[in-house]
């Protein structure tokens, strides 16, 4: 089962803390229950692993082979006084802060549970500012708020905290998920602790994802960690003495490397919401089916409907050797944020990625204000799961002599319909293409033939040559 990850379950005294684990290791409820004095090490232990028919997807798509183990620790919630803390240095994987839902001073002190075990583990694992880039952090801390004893108000008692306002808290706050639950019934009380499993390997994949993209990055010199001149470029020990200085590099965590990302990429995660909640390696990504955001773009010819295919390379991750848009990249991200509410990365936009993807696979430097947006729709094939963004250049803006494709691409004029149209659903050298995406591309496609048909019917407009001369990168 691999290392056992540690599980805190925090509350107010009389929250139920005690008869949650109960009933998640052994299954039962049992109402004879006595007051945790100060910390208890050994409350329980709950393994999970993939051959269990309880899981649920999220936690399936995300284990490890060998399963999951969580050591459950309990603190008592009104007794033990200077006992009710973590031994100093200890680190938790992951946290449950109980409330009863009928009494609302329990659910007030979540926000000063939180708050005291957030600032103990930034002052036990937080560095200063100036090295923070060189020293690893450990994960963030996964929070899975339980709202406990709903079970007493199907028999009558009135409930005092709503859910929305447990979820409005959850949200505020970065919590991974805000649950009611019944020790009694039962209900929901594996799925708390299913999702906390979640929520404890993302952040997992998240710390090793920065830790490597840092690793390939490589070490910022000592001289840098201080400050950089503004005027950019060189070396910042050869600016001028007057140069107004930037922040340290370990003070600009959400910044973008100089020059563009550097190291391993990291893809922007999102959920079947579009809530973002991390970023991992594209490679991860291809590997479990992670939802991510993706761009195509198409250079077309809006007269005659004519679109430019790409032949992928070999070695490309997606597509390799298919007809593809002319160019797909994926939505990329970059250091962390400090805001729990918009997610643990810092992305750049959809139309930053078009331009990216135009330039390095294209070699076209300057479409940035003909790159129009024309929808977004979700496409699955396999384990590549992304939500796309499609961008269309229209003809005219951008010459076919500008055009420099990476070694062992190559392209081809064709019209739409071929791609898009009945005939070309079964073709098995196409990239995968969703109903709503073929759908989408022909309506809008048909509307911009036909209005250009109205503005300009004068002489016939050719499709360019399918074996126009481009040039070929080294």
């Amino acid at each position: 089962m691999g290392r056992p990850r540690t599980v805190l379950v925090h509350g107010t005294g009389g929250t139920g803390k005690t008869a949650l684990i109960r009933c998640a290791v052994g299954g039962a409820w049992s109402d004879a229950t006595s007051p945790t004095i100060g910390l208890d090490e050994n409350a329980g232990r709950l393994s999970f692993s993939l051959a269990d028919e309880s899981l649920i997807d999220d936690l399936r798509a995300v284990m490890p082979p060998d399963g999951l183990t969580l050591a459950l620790w309990e603190i008592g919630g009104s007794r033990g006084g200077h006992l009710r803390q973590l031994p100093r240095g200890q680190t938790l994987d992951g946290l449950i802060i109980c409330y009863n839902v009928l009494d609302r001073a329990s659910f007030h002190n979540a926000a000063t549970i939180l708050m005291k075990l957030r600032a103990d583990r930034h002052f036990d694992h937080g560095t200063p500012s100036l090295v923070g880039a060189f020293a690893p952090a450990p994960p963030r801390l996964p929070v899975v708020l339980c709202g406990t004893k709903v079970d007493e108000v199907d028999a009558g008692y009135p409930r005092v905290v709503s859910e929305a306002e447990a979820q409005e808290f959850a949200q505020a706050n970065g919590l991974a998920h805000a649950l009611t639950i019944s020790a009694r019934s039962g209900e929901f009380v594996l799925e708390a602790f299913q999702a906390l499993g979640v929520a404890i390997l993302e952040a997992e994949e998240d710390a090793w994802a920065e830790l490597a993209a840092a690793h390939d990055a490589g070490a910022v010199a000592h001289a840098h960690a201080w400050s950089l001149g503004a005027s950019g470029g060189g070396d910042a020990l050869a600016a001028p003495r007057a140069a107004v200085m930037t922040s340290p590099r370990g003070m600009r965590p959400g910044e973008p490397p100089s020059g563009g990302p550097s190291g391993t990429p990291l893809v922007e995660i999102i959920d079947l919401q579009g809530v973002t909640f991390g970023a991992r390696p594209l490679a991860v990504c291809l590997e479990r089916g992670l939802l991510h955001r993706a761009v195509h773009v198409w250079l077309c010819d809006p007269r005659t409907g004519a679109l430019l295919l790409r032949k992928c390379g070999r070695q490309r991750p997606k597509w390799p050797g298919l007809w593809v848009p002319s160019c797909h990249s994926e939505v990329l991200c970059y250091g962390s944020t400090a805001d729990p509410t918009t997610g643990p990365h810092t992305a750049e936009l959809s139309l930053t990625s078009a331009l990216r993807g135009l330039q390095e696979q294209l070699g076209l430097e300057r479409a940035g204000p003909d790159v129009e947006q024309w929808f977004s729709c979700m496409s699955r094939s396999g384990a590549c799961h992304e939500l796309l963004d499609v961008f269309v250049v229209s003809l005219g803006a951008v010459g076919i002599s500008q055009l420099r494709l990476l070694q062992g691409e190559q392209v081809e004029w064709v019209h739409y319909l071929d791609v898009f149209g009945e005939a070309s659903r079964h073709v098995g050298t196409l990239f995968h293409i969703e109903q709503p995406y073929r759908h989408s591309f022909v309506q809008r496609m048909r509307s911009r033939i036909a209005h250009h048909a109205k503005a300009d019917s004068a002489a016939p407009y050719l499709i360019p040559a399918a074996n126009a001369r481009l040039a070929v990168a080294s």
